[in-house]
């Protein structure tokens, strides 16, 4: 998925560092939340958001609220940080030419898991260069931005990427092979990944990108295209190496199957 709309015209001013949604960034949001919510998988009994096992985010800010726009549930009137289960994310005040005001979000609580969990990833943060707009802040202000959002994964306080290269596209798309190696490696099966333009062209230009993975033509030009702001687009990924761990469908029958049955009692 990517981020909701921001005013490009703030992408190398200072003052717009680590920028915010436009309201039409958060219309856009509200937009994809109700198409979620009514989108109903092949039986019709259950909503497409409530297969979701786990949502990963890049840790900047237009990313975490359009997480929490799209995928999150509704709004508060009344929110804090230290309640059993903690929104999403607290409200916001408007900031001239900077933010507008934003209520509180809390957690959205699925027919199947509940709250659905959300986990911030350094891997798949927009391009790494120099524009303001792309650094992050401190993970203690996201934390406590958004204290339903799980930020353990990113090991440093700092932003200390930012600054330090102009990644080339072959960067980025060697990122995103370590991103999915990632997500590979987790054991949820339905996951949502809410990133950048930039990065997303990146990873989904992998698929198709050699004649051996047999794309089709239609769906390379597809994947290729450049996503729009909170475009969705479903992708099933298969490790045949087996890197991701066993699939919790598989049973290997015969008399190892019977070990198997009396091993998990």
């Amino acid at each position: 998925m990517r981020i909701g709309e921001v005013d490009r015209e703030m992408y190398r001013m200072e003052k717009f560092a680590d920028a915010h949604l436009t309201p039409k960034g958060w219309d856009q949001c509200y937009s994809l939340k109700k198409h979620l919510g009514a989108a109903k998988v092949h039986d019709d009994k259950a909503s497409l958001v409530d297969r979701l096992e786990l949502v990963v985010v890049s840790p900047l800010m237009r990313a975490l609220e359009t997480a929490v726009g799209c995928l999150g549930g509704d709004g508060l009137a009344d929110a804090s940080p230290t309640s059993a289960v903690p929104p999403l994310m607290l409200a916001t005040e408007a900031v001239d030419e900077v933010r507008p005001g934003h209520a509180a979000v809390g957690p959205y609580m699925g027919a199947v898991r509940a709250p659905l969990a959300f986990v911030a990833c350094e891997l798949c943060r927009e391009h790494i260069g120099k524009n303001p707009c792309d650094r992050r802040r401190p993970t203690s202000e996201y934390r406590a931005m958004f204290p339903g959002v799980d930020f353990s994964c990113i090991t440093e306080e700092e932003d200390v990427l930012w600054g330090t290269m102009n990644e080339s596209n072959e960067m980025m798309c060697e990122r995103s092979h370590r991103f999915m190696e990632w997500i590979m490696r987790r054991p949820e099966q339905h996951i949502a990944v809410v990133t950048h333009s930039a990065f997303m062209a990146a990873m989904l230009r992998e698929f198709g990108a050699t004649d051996q993975l047999g794309c089709t033509a239609e769906v390379k030009e597809e994947m290729h295209r450049w996503p729009n702001n909170c475009e969705m687009r479903p992708v099933v990924v298969v490790d045949p190496s087996g890197g991701g761990g066993m699939e919790p469908m598989f049973f290997p029958g015969g008399d190892e199957g019977i070990t198997w049955a009396a091993e998990a009692e």
